[in-house]
């Protein structure tokens, strides 16, 4: 999806810029029938749709924060320039072994942004802030200290010389870029909260391709941001804006219980002008209510303008339709849109598992939205 190949494109860009599924073995029929039935049994029916049973639980949402909140806050840590950077803000996969982490001191107040390559990649890590590069450092293979929990980077950079040492834990080290990169802004009016979407990385891909949006992704990050706005917020009228393209999740497990919060405080969700949904950001759109389209052309009908897009998923090597309906990933899903749409909710649960496969992308049309009572307005 987000590729970039090389760490000269990368200094390239800041430089210009100044189910569970289990399933059981048949048993074999004996070779003689035991006082067989006088009518044949059936097997049971293979159930139709999803049921919408699954309970998402405080217990439960606790656990999912802890664990997320223990990649963010003991994951890496970041020691330049006599300032350690230890908390992860959000993160972006450039390609599956190059990374990009924002990381924040204790403080909250000082960030900076850490290019991360892959071990055996042979390419500098970079320490930038936007628009610029701050220092780089070798972070090849050879220079990495390995232990069984963490590796340490501990050297000089290249170009202030100054001591720089970068430790991260292994095992947690593969989940950071399910954090997601999509930044939430909020302005008050009175008793009025508008929630604003930003992509945290766009300056690193504007200039590397040119008039092309690339889509920030949904996780944790997201889900303490808009936790902070509600708690700060108790009472007001809240409305979330998707201002830019947000893409997938990288954390359903999370991001469901984002889009739980943004049904239970009762927010309107408006797809903006420039703003597009897809996959889990449409998730979330579906939890506001009214839920609100602004279309970027009004000539053109609504699929061509592609703001709104669903697909299926896809989980180790199986698409959904090949878990039955049984399956906890399909009644977590049910369940959600059944809570934050009501009656036609696993219908359209079910609609998106058909509209197009987890590679691919159908945009909706006013027809499929009219079916499903999916956009309530659309300007």
């Amino acid at each position: 999806m987000k590729k970039i190949t090389t760490v000269a494109l990368l200094a390239t860009v800041l430089s210009g810029c100044g189910s569970d599924s289990s399933s059981t073995a048949p048993v074999k029929p004996p070779t003689k029938p035991v006082n067989p039935p006088t009518k044949p049994v059936n097997p049971p029916a293979t159930p139709v749709k999803p049921k919408a049973d699954y309970v998402f639980s405080p217990d439960k949402l606790d656990e999912v924060k802890r664990e997320r909140q223990d990649i963010q806050d003991h994951a890496m840590a970041l020691t330049y320039n006599g300032v350690r950077y230890d908390k992860i803000k959000f993160s972006e996969e450039v390609t599956d072994s190059e990374k990009l982490i924002r990381l924040t001191d204790n403080s909250g107040l000082k960030n900076v942004d850490l290019y991360l390559p892959g071990a055996v990649d042979n390419k500098n890590c970079i320490i930038y802030a936007e628009s610029k590069i701050l220092d780089k450092f070798n972070c090849d293979a050879n220079i990495r200290s390995i232990s069984n929990d963490t590796t340490l980077i501990a050297t000089t950079t290249i170009d202030k010389n100054l001591s720089v040492s970068l430790e991260y834990n292994n095992d947690m080290s593969e989940y950071v870029t399910a954090i997601g990169n999509t930044i939430l802004s909020e302005a008050k009016n009175g008793n009025k909260v508008t929630i604003t979407t930003s992509f945290a990385f766009s300056y690193f891909y504007r200039d590397a391709n040119p008039g092309v949006e690339m889509p920030s992704t949904l996780g944790a990050s997201t889900y303490f941001q808009l936790s902070d706005i509600v708690n700060s917020n108790l009472g007001s009228k809240m409305t979330l804006k998707f201002n830019n393209f947000v893409g997938g999740s990288g954390d359903d497990g999370i991001n469901m219980y984002t889009g739980l919060m943004i049904n239970s405080n009762k927010m309107t969700t408006i797809v903006t002008s420039t703003g597009s949904v897809f996959s889990g950001g449409t998730d979330l759109f579906a939890a506001g209510n009214p839920r609100i389209l602004q279309r970027s052309d009004t000539n053109k009908a609504i699929e061509l303008n592609k703001q709104v897009g669903v697909h299926s998923w896809a989980e180790d090597g199986k698409t959904a339709k090949e878990f039955p309906y049984t399956n906890e990933s399909h009644r977590k899903q049910a369940t959600y849109f059944n809570k934050v749409m009501g009656d036609k909710g696993v219908d359209f649960y079910i609609f998106t598992l058909d509209s197009a496969p987890a590679i691919g992308a159908h945009w909706m049309t006013r027809a499929d939205s009219d079916k499903y009572d999916f956009i309530t307005r659309i300007e």
